[in-house]
């Protein structure tokens, strides 16, 4: 039964990884060793156990279109062709919008073309078809075009050949890849080991230098293609769905890198409460926060302050203690006697509150409103002994930690202390 199971999730995961490599890479293409997309692809240099996407972002390499039949080891495997030979002017390119693939003129030389007599003289010669999918004889003029779109991204291929980096360096081995494609163009963790703080290399690390930027000199970050999302290996800025509650850990971080996205106006917007999201607070939540409160009170502390923001607002409702006369609520803000004093103790209970939450309790009560019935007749209250039963094994330990809850009942704590044990 074991191996069933795992042999069904081997074929699970085989399939989920071929549906991935499906929609960017024909069937037949081999992956370069070292290459993005192949085993053993260079990560960031001292964080190999994180797993990295070894695909392009499509926001920064849109999708392509690639009718072709083209075999880069085919081609590199013949004796003196090499990657300038075809994309001659790579070396010179200084933008990333340049089309860097080769054309027609650079292919016949060594591939004679014949549209009109494909065996002239009895020498086989190039065909469209050859190179061209779904070229169609009886319309011999038109092929499917090529869709290359530029990439959302400021690169300068000139400067990278001066620095002496090979198209290796970015590109892979491409002696064992078929069609070349967006999953043979460069990672940003292939980037990151010279751009980033530190390298041997030396070279700039702003997230300008390299993403485009808006008229203020923000990044940009949404395009056509797809959003410009952090990855999650860099110090935890991946915006997922739990960033709206970790982002401060991001932020106190690196704060330089929130601000290449961010205006700080946009952080003040929000946590000076002129902006209220909705993944926050939803519609209505004056009247649903209650329970919110009752049962995450320290998720509410870590933007709220209990005795400034909640008991400030409760006066001003009505629903707090100390509320002007002419401010009292109308309704209840605890459940009805019976159930929250004089019934029997259930999870509804005053008590069963207090002791699940007493943050919550204190928020609006003082120390005198619990007196007011837990204390003997004597002191003038409700006669209710706050101590369970046995308390008086274990009320000398509590008494040393700290006498103040104790001094609200008793006046003698000498007498106090001698009869606790």
């Amino acid at each position: 039964m074991t191996s069933r199971l795992l042999l069904l999730a081997a074929l699970v995961a085989t399939t989920l990884a071929s549906l991935v490599l499906a929609q960017t890479v024909p069937s037949g293409v081999p992956r370069a060793p070292g290459a993005p997309g192949a085993p053993g692809a260079p990560g960031v240099p001292g964080a190999s156990a994180v797993q990295y996407r070894t695909a392009p972002s499509y926001a920064i390499f849109p999708t392509q279109s690639l009718p072709l039949h083209f075999d880069h080891a085919r081609h590199l495997a013949l004796g003196g062709l090499t990657c300038e030979r075809c994309h001659a002017a790579a070396a010179t390119s200084r933008r990333a919008d340049d089309l860097l693939t080769p054309p027609e003129s650079v292919c016949t030389p060594c591939h004679a073309i014949d549209r009109a007599d494909p065996l002239r003289a009895g020498t086989p010669v190039a065909r469209c078809d050859g190179c061209h999918d779904g070229w169609d004889p009886q319309s011999p003029l038109r092929v499917a075009r090529v869709v290359i779109p530029p990439p959302n991204l400021r690169f300068s291929h000139q400067a990278h050949v001066a620095r002496g980096q090979s198209c290796t360096s970015c590109h892979g081995d491409l002696r064992a890849v078929g069609m070349a494609t967006r999953l043979d163009l460069p990672t940003m963790p292939q980037c990151i080991q010279c751009h980033r703080r530190g390298s041997a290399v030396a070279a700039p690390d702003a997230c300008a230098t390299c993403h485009l930027t808006e008229p203020d000199g923000r990044l940009r970050t949404h395009f056509a293609e797809g959003w410009l999302n952090p990855p999650e290996w860099m110090r935890g800025m991946h915006h997922d769905a739990d960033f709206w509650v970790n982002h401060r850990a991001a932020a106190a971080q690196d704060a330089a890198r929130c601000e290449a996205c961010h205006r700080e106006d946009e952080c003040a917007a929000c946590h000076d409460g002129r902006v209220r999201d909705r993944r926050t607070h939803p519609n209505d939540y004056v009247s649903l926060h209650a329970s919110d409160a009752r049962f995450d009170t320290n998720r509410c502390g870590s933007c709220h302050r209990a005795a400034t923001f909640c008991v400030t607002c409760h006066e001003r409702a009505g629903v707090a203690q100390d509320s002007a006369p002419g401010a009292r609520a109308l309704g209840r803000f605890h459940p009805p006697p019976e159930v929250w004093v004089a019934g029997p103790v259930t999870s509804r209970h005053h008590g069963a509150e207090a002791r699940r939450s007493l943050a919550s309790c204190v928020s609006c009560h003082a120390e005198r409103d619990c007196v007011t019935c837990h204390a003997t007749r004597g002191v003038g209250g409700g006669g209710f002994s706050p101590h369970p039963p046995g308390f008086t094994s274990r009320c000398g330990a509590l008494l040393r930690a700290s006498d103040r809850p104790c001094r609200m009942c008793h006046d003698d704590l000498g007498s106090l202390a001698a009869r606790c044990r």
